[in-house]
């Protein structure tokens, strides 16, 4: 039946990640983009994760803790999703079964049958985000269609995406019929496209007050 992509707010979420080499530290990067609070338990915490591909350490420091030594199930209770990430297949097989008997969503690397949540392959240009997924069948082609589509995106869509929500609330105001604010939004989303980055909100702002909404 597939997996619904259900977009979830991460934000002070606590998520544990278990290992500490570049697998783990992939995962984890990803996260960090979505600002969840992460605690990577591992041995030994390879300087791959320390770094996470050149971000300075104090970038991360607020939501990234380390705590260098063996994993206890207990660790991962309370957590809102836990990452298996570690080579130890019986080891993520624990943590698989120990986060699912606690019902916390759990992500086993390389092990789709062990996974409630899967990673997708992302596109992230500010306020948007494009998550695709293959069910865990192939991260290969997964990966090939985030090309696809991050090759054919209007040069600075997010900025456009981020004006129009901060005019929203005055459209949401001027307009009282949905039908008449859709048409609105449609105007200026499409004069944001052919304007490109040089539109403002000032000027998003400006056009509102005139007969532009006609």
């Amino acid at each position: 039946m597939g997996y619904f992509p259900f977009f979830m707010e991460l934000k002070g979420k606590n998520g544990i990640v278990v290992g500490g080499g570049k697998v783990a530290a992939r995962k984890v990067e990803k996260l960090l983009l979505f600002d969840p609070s992460l605690k990577v338990i591992a041995p030994v915490i390879e300087e791959c994760m320390r770094v996470l591909g050149g971000l300075p350490q104090k970038d991360v420091a607020a939501s990234l803790q380390f705590e260098e030594r063996e994993v206890q199930m207990e660790d991962l209770n309370g957590a809102d999703f836990v990452v298996a990430a570690t080579d130890d297949e019986a080891l993520n097989g624990r943590i698989a079964a120990h986060c699912s008997a606690g019902r916390i969503p759990v992500n086993v690397v390389d092990d789709r049958d062990k996974c409630t949540f899967f990673f997708p392959a992302l596109i992230k240009e500010g306020p948007l985000t494009i998550g695709i997924s293959t069910d865990g069948k192939s991260p290969l082609a997964a990966a090939w269609v985030r090309q696809e589509i991050s090759g054919k995106l209007t040069d600075g869509i997010g900025n456009i995406i981020d004006l129009l929500g901060q005019v929203r609330p005055a459209v949401m105001q001027m307009e009282m019929e949905e039908s008449d604010r859709k048409k609105l939004f449609e105007r200026l989303f499409c004069y944001c496209m052919e304007k490109g980055k040089g539109v403002s909100v000032e000027e998003l702002m400006g056009l509102l007050q005139t007969d532009f909404e006609k």
